[in-house]
């Protein structure tokens, strides 16, 4: 069974065939006013489906996705649809545009074009997303699904932890920060028995970043698959 337009209607594939010839983007992608430095590089296909490119950017970074997220650029929100496929409450200021009708290439073109990816809309975590290179992209020449022989979305690099979700955004993540480094201050238990973890700013695991990715796309891949041989 091949895939049609109804098993894209449940379920879009990862990546779109465009006419035009796919490249390979190497993205910087950089939490803003963090209290330190927080980064991840990725490459990337260009035609990969924009609603997947905002999934893949929160696991890159390490955010669990218990919130809202979306991309923003020359204006315009890139949205993805509820479960129920209603589209979020509009953002004052920003048209809506459904993320699942674009590709990441739409977006950036030429190298240093950048766009803005907002995750929480109540901590509001914002993240610059920068193309920093553009290669020819041999494995991708079509659009489609995981076949088990490409590579997909890949992280390559990585700089300190993701923030905890629901710290407080930057200036909540700063708090932290400072108290967990003073024995001396009386908050610093409480961030410890909130954190119910170890958590060290500095750790940045490439390994499981990776995993994270790749199982992501795996998923959907199947996911489409078991659709075709119903």
């Amino acid at each position: 069974m091949h895939p049609t337009t109804t098993i894209d209607k449940y379920i879009a594939p990862l990546f779109r065939t465009t006419g035009e010839k796919n490249l390979l983007f190497t993205l910087e992608l950089e939490l803003l006013g963090a209290p330190l430095p927080i980064k991840r590089t990725l490459k990337i296909p260009s035609n990969m489906n924009l609603g997947y490119v905002q999934e893949v950017l929160m696991l890159t970074m390490g955010w669990e996705g218990y919130h809202l997220k979306e991309i923003r650029a020359g204006g315009i929100t890139y949205f993805t649809r509820y479960a129920g496929g209603e589209a979020p409450e509009p953002t004052e200021g920003f048209p809506q545009r459904d993320a699942f009708q674009y590709i990441i290439g739409d977006l950036l073109k030429l190298h240093g074009d950048s766009f803005t990816f907002v995750y929480d809309m109540g901590d509001y975590w914002v993240h610059r997303v920068t193309l920093i290179e553009v290669l020819p992209c041999q494995t991708w020449d079509q659009g489609g699904d995981y076949a088990g022989d490409y590579a997909g979305a890949e992280i390559i690099d990585g700089q300190n932890a993701c923030p905890p979700e629901d710290v407080g955004g930057t200036e909540g993540y700063a708090s932290m920060l400072k108290s967990l480094a003073n024995p001396e201050d009386e908050e610093r238990e409480d961030y410890i028995h909130w954190l119910n973890r170890d958590f060290d700013p500095n750790r940045f695991n490439l390994y499981e970043a990776r995993r994270r990715v790749w199982d992501f796309q795996r998923v959907i891949g199947e996911a489409r698959w078991g659709f075709y041989h119903l």
